[in-house]
């Protein structure tokens, strides 16, 4: 693996390439099938890029994760820990060349776009499962360390629990088992943008069920506006869906605080699964207060 960064960063240190990330993903591709993977890179223009197959010969390696606990007095820890990559497992090495690094995210934005173009065309188990991640320089190369998994820290997280006097009194509706699927995916997410998709989705399923004729908007209207009453909350969740079209129909997430949105989110989904009650006025009150607040 050494003698390969050092090839790759001499045929390579000419063009500009500065850092270079290595990343392990579980594979069911097999070393007779990567000259097609290698033509189909080269024919799209992908450069600076380099794969092959590796298989550990025992089980000393390991992949890290994070997971979160907490303690007797509530406070939250976020600890790593390590899990054994397979003896003799078959897995794929993309390396990539780049001019520059960005920040804070588990892998680069060349790496997101090779695996998940081959994901496409090839089939989703040509590269599974991240297994590791290494950045490194011509001046590192042989001592690089793999990166942790990346974990952001999450206001739901730290989140007060609410044991609010009579709280347990809440009157809940129905909601449908597949709005709850979806929200318990969105609450195991470490990236605040894919939380806020699942969260998104799992919302107008349960509005959805609420009214069955009318449109989406409509039936929010409906629910914030004529039946709670909020043109406060009302117009905070038609902010909330016009981020929602930004992020649908065109992949952007401009909002750099994204958990901000969540928590926004977060407390229109309390009101959406709640039926008439004390509780969901005092919860409507208190979400009227912080976006009165926030704006």
């Amino acid at each position: 693996m050494l003698e390969t960064r050092e090839r790759l960063i001499n045929d390579w240190k000419n063009f500009g390439i500065n850092v270079f990330e290595e990343s392990i993903w579980s594979s069911s591709v097999q070393s007779d099938c990567l000259p097609k993977v290698r033509e189909f890179l080269s024919s799209n223009g992908f450069k600076y890029v380099d794969i092959s197959i590796v298989r550990p010969p025992d089980n000393s390696s390991e992949r890290m994760k994070f997971r979160t606990h907490y303690d007797e007095n509530n406070q939250c820890f976020s600890t790593n820990y390590g899990i054994s990559i397979p003896a003799l497992s078959n897995n794929l090495k993309l390396t990539v060349g780049l001019e520059q690094a960005i920040e804070n995210q588990e892998c680069q934005d060349k790496t997101l776009r090779i695996i998940n173009t081959l994901r496409l065309i090839f089939g989703v188990p040509v590269a599974r499962e991240l297994m590791l991640v290494t950045h490194f320089n011509s001046e590192n190369f042989e001592n690089a360390g793999v990166s942790s998994e990346l974990g952001y820290a999450s206001p739901f997280d730290i989140q007060s629990l609410n044991f609010y006097d009579e709280i347990e009194f809440s009157k809940l509706r129905n909601v449908p088992i597949d709005a709850l699927i979806l929200l318990d995916k969105a609450f195991q997410q470490k990236f605040p943008k894919e939380r806020f998709v699942l969260m998104w989705v799992s919302f107008e399923a349960i509005i959805n069920s609420i009214y069955v004729s009318d449109s989406n908007g409509g039936k929010r209207v409906k629910y914030f506006k004529e039946e709670l009453k909020s043109n406060i909350v009302n117009d905070e969740v038609y902010r909330l869906f016009k981020l929602r079209c930004t992020v649908f129909k065109e992949s952007k997430f401009e909002h750099k605080q994204f958990d901000e949105e969540n928590w926004s989110l977060y407390a229109a989904l309390q009101l959406a699964i709640m039926e008439d009650c004390p509780q969901r006025a005092a919860f409507l009150r208190g979400y009227e207060k912080t976006i009165i607040e926030r704006s």
